[in-house]
């Protein structure tokens, strides 16, 4: 490698910069000591270039996976609000027709038809999670794989 000789003016906290170093890292001459920061700032350069990069892949991936994840979780929510409307909607209708004053929670009294509503639900989400497991073990999978709330009821 050939080197080159030039005459440099340095500004005076420059100069004890590079005093310091060349002090610190016990180099001789100027030249070799500047040849040593320029090194280290190219190096740092590439490795903060580097990190940007990695940076910027990791958090495309990140918010891909996030937005397949939230898009779902939004879906489940939608289908899951609106089927409870639908049944505020009903009971509306019936204590409508049925001119009901009271309200019976139930804690205070469960009927029959509910513990049976109760029962079923569950069953049914029940079957469609082991259906969703036994698939998953079909496919190898160790990734939980998305069943529509439109599937469960």
């Amino acid at each position: 490698m050939s080197k080159v000789r030039r005459v440099l003016k340095l500004e005076k906290d420059t100069d004890d910069y590079l005093m310091a170093f060349k002090e610190e890292h016990k180099i001789r001459y100027n030249g070799v000591a500047l040849a040593q920061i320029f090194k280290e700032h190219k190096e740092a350069k590439q490795q903060e270039w580097s990190l940007r990069y990695i940076t910027e892949v990791v958090t495309n991936h990140l918010h891909e996976v996030l937005k397949e994840e939230l898009t779902k979780i939004r879906l489940g929510t939608n289908s899951a609000d609106k089927n409870t409307q639908m049944l505020i909607e009903f009971m509306n209708g019936i204590y409508e027709h049925e001119q009901y004053q009271g309200v019976c929670t139930t804690d205070i009294a469960e009927t029959e038809a509910t513990k049976h509503i109760r029962e079923v639900v569950e069953e049914r989400i029940a079957h469609k999670r082991q259906k969703k497991m036994d698939y998953q073990a079909s496919k190898g999978q160790t990734k939980e794989v998305y069943v529509p709330v439109e599937e469960v009821n």
